[in-house]
């Protein structure tokens, strides 16, 4: 009897076991172990740890907490410490001279400290929010290679009951052959179509490997969740709660803190003085000691700070136009998701009324080449479009579940 296809739905609809790791017809396997209580969301979490843009987080926080330190800071700068000596000119011998020590803060103007903890205070937002806009990248990362190991799975399970069928098939006929109800030609074209199966099952074969290679690369583990189906969505446009946008925004808020800094400071810090004087008219007079105080104010310098100032409002200007750019971005993303869901769900209702089709399609072709009312051509090809329209109807639902969790990534939703 031929490989019926209540069986071939069957291994399409069955996941690769264990077992199955034992049946590749290339030696070259890279195994992949599949978690029942691993999360998507864990796995994100612990893949963004191992991502290279962790690192900018790191040194995100110790620029925020220089910041912070800074603004928490009474002075301005850091104190100096001076002495000023005069003395006769050599050869006179009256012996005078005077001697200038004492100590130098600088201060805060007026408004500064606080524009240094407004900046500050924006350094720690824009932390938050790309920690946020890294936890998102990575999830998208990992939800397609996720769903590139289901497809190239469900491709390889297709494969395989393509090649199965196949190899009964060349049984049958051979079996056939030998009985003189089929020409030898008949078994020929058989093992042509055999050996044309076990090509497209070897390269199935190293398609799973190589998605599973990129998720290993990616997330730096052979572990992936047994579960990775998500809940669609009920945003249904883009919000300023997007990371991306919130990180976006939180780099404009700074930027613009930064041009009231750079103002603030101008050119340069005042300073206060505190210090003392010793001074002798001639030799075997008595010293005089007194206390001196000092107040330096800078002003004017305008053209000199011009430059910072224009540098900074380039670079707030600069993040405001990049936010035009990237939410006009996100919303084309946003509506080609939406888009593909929509025709995935279409696709979806279309191929389960050809999947079904295809069943009763078969049985019938089945029966007909049993009894030898088509030949073996024809039935090669119908047997070849109903493996396909089964196929498409698992390969269907599985991209409806991969364009869920890609308008998910679309409207900025972590798993």
């Amino acid at each position: 009897m031929l490989c019926r296809p209540f069986v071939m739905a069957f291994i399409l609809l069955t996941p690769i076991s264990g077992q199955a790791e034992n049946k590749y017809l290339v030696d070259h396997i890279d195994s992949i172990k599949v978690s029942h209580t691993l999360s998507l969301s864990l796995l994100v979490r612990q893949s963004v740890e191992k991502y290279p843009d962790y690192q900018l987080l790191i040194a995100m926080q110790e620029e925020s907490d220089a910041l912070h330190q800074r603004g928490n800071q009474w002075l301005a700068g850091g104190a100096q410490v001076y002495v000023d000596y005069r003395d006769d000119f050599a050869g006179s011998g009256t012996g005078a001279y005077e001697v200038d020590a004492g100590v130098s803060v600088a201060l805060w103007k007026w408004g500064q400290r606080s524009t240094g903890q407004e900046l500050a205070h924006y350094s720690e937002q824009q932390l938050a929010a790309k920690d946020q806009f890294i936890h998102l990248e990575v999830a998208g990362l990992i939800r397609h290679a996720l769903w590139d190991i289901k497809m190239a799975q469900q491709q390889l399970l297709f494969a395989q009951a393509q090649f199965m069928f196949s190899e009964q098939l060349w049984a049958t006929v051979k079996r056939r052959v030998d009985l003189g109800d089929l020409a030898r030609t008949d078994l020929l074209l058989v093992q042509s179509d055999m050996l044309q199966k076990k090509s497209k099952l070897i390269q199935a074969e190293a398609k799973v490997m190589h998605a599973r290679k990129a998720y290993f690369y990616l997330t730096q583990s052979d572990v992936m969740p047994e579960h990775i189906e998500e809940t669609l969505s009920e945003l249904e446009e883009i919000t300023n709660e997007h990371p991306a946008l919130l990180m976006i925004n939180a780099l404009i808020l700074q930027k613009k803190s930064k041009i009231k800094w750079v103002k603030a400071k101008g050119t340069g810090q005042p300073s206060f003085s505190i210090g003392g004087n010793t001074e002798r008219g001639a030799r075997g007079e008595d010293t005089i000691d007194s206390i001196t105080f000092g107040v330096s104010v800078p002003f004017g310098g305008g053209a000199y700070t011009a430059p910072n100032v224009a540098a900074a409002n380039s670079e707030y200007v600069a993040a405001e136009v990049e936010r035009s750019h990237l939410h006009r971005e996100l919303s084309l993303e946003l509506h080609e998701a939406e888009h593909d869901l929509e025709i995935e769900q279409a696709s979806f209702e279309l191929a389960k009324k050809m999947e079904s089709n295809a069943q009763e399609y078969i049985k019938m072709a089945s029966l007909s080449f049993d009894a030898g009312e088509i030949n073996l051509m024809d039935y090669l090809k119908i047997q070849s479009r109903s493996q396909l329209a089964i196929s498409q109807l698992a390969e269907s639902k599985l991209k409806l579940q991969r364009n869920i969790a890609l308008y998910n990534q679309a409207v900025g939703v972590l798993p």
